[in-house]
């Protein structure tokens, strides 16, 4: 119980947009929301990656966050788990993660069980599942394609957590199915070069990055606060 108390208390810091809409924190992740709608008038962002150069960046912060946003705002939105190295989502959102994104790929298990409703409105998960041995090949494989675009015609919104560019090739993979990239940077963390490396990988996948979005954590608030830079 004590441990489950503690899981509620975290994330209720990682879920701000719903547990504290009003807050100065959660008003930069709907400015986010807002820069991408910007850059994007003129064409798609319907399937929105989030990723990371390395791991601990914040970008699973940001996809549930910016997920929660679009909900809160009346789209019908989809938030995928695809870091099927290091799953987060279905704990942040106390999902069952016994059946999950592998579940169908894998198994063909049932999409209606799969994809699990949240206490937000308008906002469903498809967590990981298991973690497979081999999530590239999964990722890989023209079913995820093929989820993706089924899914298309019933969500308005679906943003994909994918894993950071530099682990594997999971993220290039995912970013094909992607209409737009939003890249997160952590302030004080994140090496330069390793940041250009990312995004010139990125780059060779051909799915524009729609911008950056500095992570800048002030560990005496214990908040994080964003930017957003179309670059």
């Amino acid at each position: 119980m004590r441990n489950k108390n503690k899981q509620k208390k975290n994330n209720r810091k990682k879920l701000v947009t719903y547990f504290d809409p009003r807050s100065p924190i959660s008003e930069e992740f709907t400015s986010v929301k807002t820069n991408i709608e910007f850059t994007t008038i003129s064409q798609s962002s319907q399937v929105l990656m989030i990723t990371s150069a390395e791991p601990d960046a914040g970008k699973s912060i940001m996809a549930s966050n910016l997920a929660v946003v679009f909900a809160q705002q009346g789209k019908k939105t989809l938030l995928i788990d695809l870091d099927l190295r290091k799953p987060t989502q279905h704990r942040v959102f106390f999902s069952n993660n016994e059946i999950g994104l592998t579940g169908l790929l894998v198994k063909s298990e049932c999409r209606t069980k799969a994809i699990q409703d949240t206490e937000i409105d308008k906002l469903r998960v498809l967590a990981s599942g298991h973690i497979p041995p081999n999530p590239t090949e999964i990722l890989n494989a023209p079913k995820l394609a093929e989820l993706i675009e089924s899914l298309r015609e019933e969500y308005d919104q679906i943003i994909l957590d994918a894993p950071p560019v530099l682990v594997a090739s999971d993220a290039r993979l995912i970013a094909r199915l992607a209409d737009g990239i939003i890249f997160i940077i952590k302030s004080g963390a994140s090496e330069y070069k390793k940041i250009a490396k990312s995004i010139e990988l990125l780059q060779q996948t051909q799915t524009k990055i729609l911008g950056t979005v500095l992570n800048n954590p002030n560990a005496q608030a214990a908040r994080m606060y964003y930017t957003y830079s179309d670059k």
